[in-house]
């Protein structure tokens, strides 16, 4: 079989944007969006100024992020290499879009699913070149067969000094570029247009019509597609009932185990981690863009996503709560006590798993490593302890009789909010950072956009001031202060949130392409 791959010469690239306009007719790809587009930087300053032109399109990577991270398998790789997509399959769950580093997946307004180049395979199958090679009035444009070593494509592969984008994300992609500009190729470096909503992570001064100050004759882009963030505020908020959901049950389960055996910790915890799981699953059901595909994921699961995996831990998660309600209403303690083990396993993989599905997202250096996972059971180990701090204190108002939950709440959610902390003061104000990405986008969370948010939301508001709350109420003369508890446990989620929401959105604020 063959494997094809594009070489693109940009020294012969003239900007025309013959490719874009073939592609869009051959593909009957609506206004918006495309599948491939020319961007264009200049660089230097009047009168000595350079353009250059970088045609744009899916690098048909060998191993192909948005492929592992799709839930259904709805992108595929065919036996000839290039990595395609059925329509029919894909639920819009825009997990590819966060995957690719190359920005090349969008959302076709018209179907509602994903969307992308795929080398127009219906043309190869009929021995015809690709729409955009056919019009390419310079030829830059040299499609071909990557094994074949009498092809021209790989005659300049195996002969020239050629450039990738981004090799460091390790997909080994199958288009080059001969004479790549280091502005052109690597989107980090050159400033964006100011409507372009990414320009807002400090690489030129919001609202400024020069270049930064900071950085006189920078590359700047001067045309490229606006391309939106994937992931929303709909994402914090299923963090966020998620580690509810989790928490409240992981912490009833073990108070049950430790002797706690009260109305707190056998119906009203349960039933409200049950209650945070639904509302979990019907977010993110509401967020596909195919929601009525959503069984896709169960049905057609594609085992190396961790979306797959996560629907599968939600639901017997979910299905866990429900047993311990049921066995807690018909006073059945010996099978409490059988799911405890269960209920703890489940809990933690409910947790977990976000962080691993984030790092899936390959594009964004942000979510890259094991800490986040980590760092969500700390989360879920707060929201579920202030949660259950909240209900017991209301059933203490309600008239039901004091609860022996409430020290051991109290110090688990003092010790959650402490390690949470530590993890994004390390990852945000201590750690190095790996990539210029990574920088750009830890300098949007520290002073960029996100610092009102992070610094007076995530770390004071919903960190400190809690934490100074809790350490009055267990510390030495320290009381059962009700107002306290609970002031703590509101700021403690609200503090949470704020996290979350800054972690979905720093993440996505660095432009790709």
């Amino acid at each position: 079989m063959p494997n094809y791959g594009f070489a693109i010469d940009l020294r012969k690239c003239i900007g025309c944007h013959a490719c874009t306009i073939a592609c869009k007719s051959e593909h009957q790809i609506p206004i918006g969006v495309n599948r491939c587009w020319v961007k264009t930087v200049e660089k230097g300053t009047f009168p000595d100024t350079r353009r250059f032109f970088f045609p744009v399109l899916c690098n048909q990577c060998d191993e192909a992020p948005c492929a592992r991270i799709c839930p259904t398998g709805a992108l595929f790789k065919r036996r000839d290499g290039i990595v395609d997509l059925h329509g029919d399959s894909c639920i819009g769950c825009r997990a590819c879009m966060v995957a690719c580093p190359y920005d090349q997946l969008f959302i076709d307004p018209n179907t509602h699913t994903a969307e992308k180049c795929n080398f127009c395979a219906n043309r190869i199958e009929n021995r015809l070149e690709p729409a955009c090679v056919s019009v390419c009035p310079t030829q830059c444009r040299i499609f071909g067969d990557l094994d074949d070593p009498t092809s021209e494509v790989a005659i300049i592969a195996r002969s020239q000094a050629v450039t990738v984008r981004k090799p460091e994300k390790g997909t080994r992609p199958r288009v080059i570029y001969l004479a790549a500009e280091d502005s052109a190729i690597r989107p980090e470096t050159a400033a964006r247009p100011l409507w372009f909503k990414e320009g807002q992570v400090r690489l030129r001064p919001l609202a400024s019509p020069a270049e930064d100050p900071a950085r006189p004759g920078a590359p700047r882009v001067d045309y490229d597609m606006p391309h939106h963030k994937p992931w929303g505020v709909d994402m914090a908020i299923y963090l966020l009932t998620k580690g509810i959901s989790a928490g409240a049950m992981l912490l009833s389960a073990l108070l049950w185990w430790l002797g706690v055996r009260d109305v707190l910790t056998t119906l009203v915890g349960p039933a409200i981690a049950l209650a945070a799981v639904v509302a979990t699953a019907v977010i993110l059901v509401i967020d596909l863009e195919r929601p009525e595909r959503f069984l896709y994921i169960l049905l057609r699961p594609n085992w190396r996503s961790w979306m797959v995996w996560g629907a599968y831990f939600l639901t017997a998660h979910g299905g866990l709560c429900t047993l311990w309600l049921l066995a807690a209403w018909f006073g059945w303690p010996l099978a409490l006590t059988a799911l405890v083990v269960p209920v703890v396993v489940m809990s933690v993989l409910a947790t977990c798993y976000t962080g691993f599905l984030f790092a899936q997202g390959l594009a964004r250096d942000l979510w890259q490593g094991p800490h986040a996972a980590f760092d969500l059971l700390a989360q879920a180990l707060a929201e579920g302890s202030a949660v259950l701090l909240l209900a017991m204190l209301g059933l203490q108002v309600a008239g039901a009789p004091d609860t022996a939950a409430a020290a051991p709440l109290s110090w688990v959610l003092l010790g959650a909010l402490g390690v949470h902390l530590l993890f994004i003061v390390f990852e945000n104000l201590l750690a190095p950072s790996a990539s210029r990405h990574h920088e750009l986008a830890v300098d949007a969370i520290r002073r960029g956009p996100f610092a009102r948010l992070f610094w007076g939301g995530a770390i004071v508001t919903g960190g400190l001031l809690p934490i100074v709350l809790l350490a009055l109420t267990l510390g030495p003369g320290g009381g059962p202060m009700l107002p306290a508890l609970a002031a703590a446990a509101l700021l403690a989620l609200a503090g949470s949130f704020a996290w979350e929401y800054i972690w979905v959105e720093a993440g996505q604020s660095v432009p790709l392409s």
